[in-house]
């Protein structure tokens, strides 16, 4: 065992292997690729150099011609310009190819452009216009002599392109074959390790699976799979324990079930009678406290009020009794917003009897504004909060102020109070629902009101609709609800 390789191993020098055949292939295709790019554009440049040539040498002539009728300094310049950027063209051939006798024939063309170019200054220097016959007319022959050439020099490029092609085509066989050879390599190397591969780990697999079925009758032979490298080996003790392992708890294993099976009949007893006794006390406490029962004494109570002239009493149990009707219906499903507003004239009439002018509550409402669907009983707890949290405590010129308005898509609903404020702490820990109030008082009543309605317009809008509280100690309270008109929501119960 100490002399088998781990698979890891294997692996590693499989893929060192692998590594150095493609890095080769690659450094094989960049030279090549760069040494056919450089070939390319020398010879794309050779010709373009040998057009560009020619074209300044037309120039040049047509420079002289111009030069010799107007005889000014700026032809002078054009013509040194153009005959200056051939020398320049020439120059370039010359440097870059490596041909005898294509570096002799650009040697007798520049002899022919020198020529021109002598002829041309000695006319000049004369000072005045030449004649049409004479020098002139030999520097118009040598100048169109030059350019006749064109076709012939073309040709030696050519003839220099297709040799250099020549040679770049044995190379191309050479790399080629490298590449094959290289590839080829890779290939067998593949085919060999996927066999060894295979090998290495399917045949201990199938050993460990075949003496799978063994380890039950304890008839089973593990030493091939120890064999086959440190991993198996680990493996093969690991499943010897286990089979020793599963052979000494096999009998506890079925008294464990045998009695689990036992109090799992006396769990399901339990929790049949567990039932039935929840059952009982849920229909005890629906006794107890009977809505229809509640709704039918109160509008008894006000009819009574209204037969003995107790008119404001009549009308105080009746919005008393629309209130919970609708608390009772609304709770934790969806309403409309006037459906919610009349919950909260209701309720803002109750308090305006209780406090009298101690405090002023007032609701305002812009015309116009969407009926929207919104969660029922959503504004109630912000409104008791600000009478009982907010300006509870004042003697006079307390005010809660409930506005609905409606602008840009968006239905906004405020309650805001000048009562003592919330501390930013306090508020903090009021909308976290991590952290709950010492105060009782105030996790009954603030807490509950502000964190819940937070949370149920997040889970039934997400970001489609907004909630916002802001406080200032001795300065009072604003809570905001946004909520998209365009958002319409099927009622949740």
């Amino acid at each position: 065992m100490g002399g088998q390789k781990s698979i890891g191993a294997k692996l590693m020098i499989y893929n060192i292997i692998l590594i150095v055949l493609v890095s080769i292939v690659v450094i094989i295709s960049y030279l090549t690729s760069n040494i056919f790019s450089r070939e390319y554009n020398r010879s794309s440049g050779l010709f373009w150099e040998l057009s560009n040539f020619y074209q300044q040498m037309q120039s040049s002539r047509s420079n002289a011609q111009n030069y010799f009728y107007y005889m000014t300094e700026a032809k002078l310049i054009d013509y040194r310009s153009s005959m200056q950027a051939a020398e320049t063209s020439l120059g370039f051939i010359m440097n870059a190819v490596d041909d005898a006798d294509i570096m002799f024939r650009i040697r007798v063309l520049r002899n022919m452009m020198e020529s021109c170019d002598e002829y041309f200054e000695k006319l000049a220097k004369n000072g005045s216009r030449p004649t049409h016959t004479g020098n002139y007319e030999y520097l118009m022959h040598v100048f169109d002599l030059t350019n006749s050439t064109q076709s012939e020099y073309y040709g030696y490029l050519i003839h220099y392109a297709e040799a250099r092609r020549e040679v770049l085509g044995s190379s191309w066989k050479r790399l080629t074959l490298i590449v094959s050879i290289v590839v080829s390599g890779m290939i067998l190397s593949a085919l060999f390790f996927s066999f060894s591969a295979s090998r290495w780990v399917t045949r201990p697999i199938n050993s460990i699976v075949s003496n799978i079925q063994k380890i039950k009758k304890g008839e089973y032979d593990l030493s091939e799979v120890k064999d086959s490298g440190p991993e198996f080996a680990v493996f093969g003790e690991a499943l010897d324990d286990m089979a020793n392992s599963i052979r000494a708890n096999i009998l506890t294993i079925e008294t464990n079930a045998r009695l689990q099976k036992q109090l799992l009949q006396a769990e399901n007893e339990n929790l049949r009678v567990n039932e039935l006794l929840i059952m009982s006390e849920l229909k005890a406490l629906q006794d107890q406290m009977n809505p229809h029962f509640l709704f039918n004494t109160l509008t008894m109570i006000s009819q009574i009020a209204s037969m003995e002239q107790a008119k404001e009493a009549a009308e105080l149990i009746d919005m008393t009794t629309q209130l919970l009707r609708y608390s009772l219906d609304k709770t934790n499903r969806m309403s409309t917003l006037f459906e919610e507003l009349e919950c909260v004239r209701n309720y803002l009439h109750i308090q305006r009897l209780r406090f009298g002018d101690r405090i002023h509550l007032e609701l305002n409402t812009d015309p116009g504004v969407p009926n929207i669907m919104m969660p029922g009983m959503l504004l109630q707890p912000l409104i008791e909060n600000a009478v009982i949290h907010g300006v509870g405590g004042m003697v006079h010129d307390a005010q809660v102020i409930v506005s609905v308005s409606w602008r840009n898509g968006n239905v906004y609903m405020t309650v805001e109070d000048n009562g003592k404020g919330i501390p930013q702490d306090k508020l903090e820990e009021l909308l976290s629902s991590d952290s709950y109030p010492a105060d009782a008082n105030e996790k009954k009543g603030r807490h509950i009101g502000l964190l819940n309605a937070k949370k149920r317009i997040e889970m039934i809008y997400g970001s489609e609709a907004g909630f916002y509280v802001e406080s200032t100690e001795d300065v009072g309270t604003l809570v905001t609800i946004s909520i998209a008109a365009n958002v319409e929501r099927a009622g949740r119960g």
